[in-house]
């Protein structure tokens, strides 16, 4: 009778066992698919500054994961009126498209601006421009030259 009540007993014991390493597998299987399932971190924003002389122009850009672009983007010439707005747009490889909305002497414009990002540098494409509408566009996006920010820490 011992012989049988401890048989059981050991049974039982490995029964118990698998269940839990079973459970334990189907956790551990429910935990990696809440890992893959998880969102991506938000996109952090990017900061740089240009400086000439006593002016200075800054932007701060955000590349979200689909390649949407936004931003702020400030233009302060020294002792006169600049212009502040927003930017807004696409990323399609190292170039952005944007365009940016701004006040300059108290009256809304837009312009549609593209710049260079590669790595921790970003190149504003800069050259003639022409009103197409209302919005101030590159007048030859193909011959423009490229004034280039330096990266700097976001306030």
């Amino acid at each position: 009778m011992k012989n049988l009540l401890f048989l059981a007993f050991c049974l039982l014991a490995l029964a118990s066992c698998k269940n839990s390493g079973s459970t334990d597998t189907t956790a551990a299987a429910a935990d990696s698919t809440a890992v893959a399932t998880e969102t991506p971190a938000a996109p952090q924003a990017a900061c740089y500054i240009r400086a000439d002389g006593q002016d200075t122009t800054s932007a701060s850009i955000t590349v979200a994961a689909d390649g949407t672009v936004s931003g702020t983007y400030d233009w302060a010439p020294w002792e006169k009126d600049g212009a502040h707005g927003t930017l807004s747009g696409k990323k399609e490889g190292d170039m952005l498209h944007v365009t940016y909305d701004y006040v300059i002497e108290g009256s809304n414009q837009q312009e549609q601006m593209m710049f260079k990002m590669t790595g921790e540098q970003l190149a504003e494409a800069q050259g003639e421009l022409v009103d197409e509408g209302g919005v101030l566009k590159l007048k030859d996006p193909a011959n423009v030259k490229y004034l280039t920010f330096q990266k700097v820490a976001c306030k």
